[in-house]
């Protein structure tokens, strides 16, 4: 009987030290760090990408060509030639449709 009470009180206390580390290490919104940390790692990646092809600009998503422009990169600052080279990386639809409006309008 003794050895019993010594259980459950050993019991009692690991789940109150469970629920204790659970609530401090648990984000506000109830999530867990491996679901937030997944979400702040797809939100960096790209979706679409500007570069530069034969003097245009082309736009892919993923690998797949997406639209290729009228627009003369030789008619673009130096530096945005360099950058268009390299490939401008968006992770939203919204980012590309401001640099849609700002470069081929």
């Amino acid at each position: 009987m003794k050895n019993m009470k010594w259980l459950v009180g050993i019991t009692g206390i690991i789940l109150i030290g469970y629920t204790i580390l659970s609530a401090t290490l648990m984000p506000g919104d109830g999530g867990n760090f491996l679901t937030n940390a997944n979400i702040a790692l797809t939100e960096r990646v790209p979706m679409y990408t500007a570069r530069e092809e034969g003097d245009r600009i082309v736009i892919y998503a993923g690998s797949r060509l997406l639209a290729r422009t009228d627009t003369h990169v030789s008619s673009l600052p130096k530096i945005d030639r360099i950058r268009l080279r390299e490939g401008i990386n968006f992770s939203s639809e919204k980012e590309l449709k401001r640099f849609m409006e700002d470069y081929c309008s």
